[in-house]
């Protein structure tokens, strides 16, 4: 079978390897979709801590087609999303529910045509989402994560700086948690227009109008109960912070690179009791995720699709910014 390997940069190469086999608790899922997420760009710029030879992709979803001993036949055939690490199941992140925190983690790259899994990873698609829709699930589950961290306001306002697929899903998943008011700024009118579909009340092009003018217009100069900056990038952090009302919520969704630091005014946090709050992989979220993706209908967000062999074509698509999603289809004919 096929897998794409990383090698630093952006070099990729598509490689020949032996089938995998499902041992004991395990399956063998054949991938149907495989998403680029944004901290797969970011290894090839280096600006987060993989290490090639690599294969990659985190979001996936496939087709179990074989089982091992221990795991019900039943599951042979059918449709799954899949949690793509799990960890050692004896260290303390693990016992609390924090595998991606887990010092000695297990990853299983998507970007390949078969994986091989514990069975526990797999989770059966619910009625009405498609595999291709379902590649979104992991994503959802980190945002999701994230929002479960602390409580909505009651009818909050809920500002996300950015319109990529972690501040469209954050938005999406807000709205579902009880946010009243959703804005987005995002510099990119396709990203707003998808904002738009998925609720958001308020848009805005950071380039064209003064993000802070119309929030304070909006919230009667006390700024929003809720900011999810949702770039990664320390200077948009920088920025939320001064958004956020007194009493109220940063949530970090980007992934900033390793080693960013940001200049606050420690003086603004103490006073205006500001809560910054920081989510890191799906911790206990996935099974909930799940099962509201259905009703989320964010399938429109996949804007590209591309075969394993065009995996450099599909990362420098996914690298400009263009639309929403950009998948890998590894068994596409």
């Amino acid at each position: 079978m096929k897998v794409a390997t990383w090698h630093g940069g952006t070099r990729f190469t598509l490689d020949e390897v032996p089938e995998p086999v499902a041992g004991p608790g395990q399956v063998v899922v054949a991938v149907e979709t495989a998403g680029i997420c944004g901290t797969d760009v970011h290894a090839t710029q280096g600006l987060f801590p993989y290490k090639p030879p690599l294969v990659l992709g985190h979001e996936y979803t496939g087709v179990v087609r074989a089982v091992g001993r221990g795991v019900s036949k039943r599951l042979i055939g059918r449709a799954v999303a899949c949690e793509p690490s799990y960890g050692c199941g004896r260290c303390a992140e693990c016992e609390a529910g924090r595998v991606s925190q887990c010092p000695n983690l297990t990853r299983v790259g998507g970007f390949a045509q078969r994986v091989a899994m514990p069975a526990p990873c797999v989770h059966p698609l619910p009625r009405g989402l498609d595999p291709v829709a379902g590649a979104l699930t992991e994503p959802a589950a980190c945002c999701l994560a994230g929002l479960e961290s602390f409580p909505m306001p009651r009818d909050a306002t809920v500002l996300v700086i950015g319109g990529g697929i972690m501040g469209l899903l954050t938005m999406a998943l807000a709205r579902r948690r009880g946010a009243k008011r959703l804005i987005l700024s995002d510099p990119l009118e396709e990203r707003r227009g998808f904002a738009r579909r998925l609720g958001a009340g308020v848009v805005v092009d950071p380039t064209k109008e003064k993000l802070r003018e119309r929030v304070m217009m909006l919230t009667r100069d006390r700024g929003a109960d809720v900011v999810a900056e949702a770039v990664g990038k320390p200077e948009l952090v920088a920025e939320a912070m001064t958004l956020v009302k007194p009493g109220g919520v940063l949530q970090l969704v980007g992934v900033s690179p390793k080693g960013s630091e940001i200049p606050l005014s420690l003086w603004d946090v103490h006073y205006r009791e500001i809560k910054i709050v920081g989510a890191f992989g799906r911790g206990t979220a996935f099974r909930r995720a799940l099962a509201l993706m259905p009703t989320l209908r964010v399938g429109r967000l996949i804007t590209a699709r591309f075969p394993l062999e065009r995996i450099g074509e599909a990362f420098a698509h996914a690298t400009a910014g263009r639309g929403a999603k950009t998948v890998i289809t590894p068994n596409a004919r």
